[in-house]
């Protein structure tokens, strides 16, 4: 079963409650008055011969009709180049005689698959035990055959910014410049996202013409500069989270906007974290130093509880996948209370244990991060600290020389980070199965404000 990281909010079930649905389902069955199958249809993928590869997003989408009102289980598998041998499923209920449309995602995030033909396969039982299937073939490149593109934002002398685009196996280096002078950077699906210095407008860049063709900006955005804090990958589904002066924006590569949420002053938006489909965001209040959590669900739109924050967080991070027997998905660090586990649905706040490593926290509020679902990431004097979500105080130090000034979390669960080392700067990408991050060996130049590894 894929980990829950990425996907969003589903119909899933205990084992044990889908053993009770099963048994009921052969009791119906048991008088052999139904023997018509479920009709599936598969809408997306439409046909054979999907591209996919890793680090996408697979959304399936399927409809399920019966004879019979009393409904079932529906079963998406994807499966190995054999065909048969299943790699990841998700399973969940659909209604019965009424069309029913469902919407499955899958993150293709495992590092260990190869690349591979896979077979994608929708299966339907109805109550009486009769299945209907459909499936797709597609085509599935691993990580390792994917080519990487070092992508860094430069901030010009004349006032305009520069993208840098460095082949990661040659070091050879493309540059693009006069750009809006530009501060943050993301990358999904083709686009660049560049967050203006100055004007509450992210611009978009085609990876291919290295030009802008689109914007985001708000006319309700005001405050200090940057108007724009932050822009992220959305993760969900192709597409930017923004976090600007006065609030947040979820928009597509092309620049639509898919959801929008404001800022009451005199609160201001810090940073935004997705834990599942669910939207966390951090504001600060200026005038008395408070700190609070909002959140809203992507897909519906229903707001979470407002959760205020007894201590200033230096950090928070996204622990989706954590074990520490307490209920949160969300993990705030803190000199004061240590690690604070938040269940962002109720506004329950659990204190689990003092941090580990030594030194004064980092006042950088984009050097904290989660980490691959149940860890915390997080800077404390000269160490980088990787932190378990437990009641335990357990983790490993890594020292480092320089400044890190941006964690990056990405899609497929890994980390990436930019150093300041005096005259040069240098990024490093870690995944979660490694034990300490993996330095690049290109060297950025000094100017650079934020850079992203493309690997598609």
């Amino acid at each position: 079963m894929m980990s829950p990281i990425f996907s969003l909010a589903l119909n899933r079930f205990t084992a044990k409650a889908l053993s009770a649905v099963c048994i009921a389902f052969f009791l119906v069955g048991c008088d052999g008055r139904d023997k018509e199958a479920p009709n599936v249809q598969l809408i997306t993928p439409a046909f054979d011969g999907l591209d996919a590869q890793y680090g996408d997003f697979l959304f399936v989408q399927f409809t399920a009709t019966d004879n019979q009102a009393d409904g079932g289980i529906w079963t998406v598998e994807l499966r190995k180049g054999d065909g048969v041998s299943v790699r990841t499923s998700q399973i969940g209920l659909w209604q019965g005689s009424e069309i029913d449309t469902l919407i499955v995602p899958f993150a293709l995030n495992a590092s260990s698959w190869p690349t591979e033909t896979m077979t994608l396969a929708v299966i339907v039982d109805d109550a009486a035990g009769n299945r209907g299937a459909a499936f797709r073939d597609f085509d599935y490149t691993a990580a390792a055959d994917l080519p990487n593109l070092l992508v860094a934002l430069t901030e010009e002398t004349d006032g305009t910014s520069s993208l840098l685009a460095f082949e990661n196996e040659s070091g050879e280096v493309t540059t693009a410049s006069n750009f809006p002078l530009s501060h943050d950077l993301a990358y999904a699906d083709g686009t660049f996202a560049l967050a203006d210095a100055e004007a509450a407008t992210v611009h978009l860049v085609n990876r291919e013409t290295m030009a802008v063709e689109n914007a985001w900006n708000s006319a309700q955005s005001t405050g200090s500069l940057p108007l724009i804090k932050r822009v992220h990958a959305l993760g969900l589904l192709a597409g930017f989270t923004i976090v600007h002066a006065s609030g947040i924006a979820v928009i597509n590569p092309s620049g639509a906007l898919l959801f929008e949420r404001f800022s009451e002053a005199p609160w201001t938006p810090v940073d935004v974290r997705f834990t599942g489909n669910t939207c966390v965001l951090w504001e600060k209040n200026d005038a008395t130093s408070a700190h609070r959590l909002r959140s809203w669900d992507f897909v519906t739109g229903a707001t979470g509880p407002l959760i205020n924050l007894a201590v200033e967080p230096t950090g928070i991070g996204s622990v989706p996948t954590q074990s520490s027997g307490s209920n949160g998905s969300v993990v705030l660090v803190s000199e004061t209370t240590g690690l604070t586990l938040v269940d962002v649905g109720t506004g329950t706040m659990v204190d689990l244990c003092g941090l580990i490593g030594s030194g004064t926290l980092s006042t950088n509020a984009y050097a904290t991060t989660g980490f691959g679902g149940n860890e915390v990431v997080f800077i404390r004097g000269s160490q980088l600290c990787r932190q378990d979500i437990g009641p335990v105080s357990t983790g490993s130090n890594l020292p480092f020389s320089g400044e890190i000034l941006d964690m990056q979390p990405q899609a497929d669960g890994s980390v990436h980070l930019l150093f300041d080392q005096g005259a040069t700067k240098q990024f490093a990408s870690w995944n979660h199965s490694d034990a300490a991050p993996s330095e690049n060996e290109i060297t950025l130049p000094i100017n650079t404000k934020a850079v992203w590894l493309v690997n598609d």
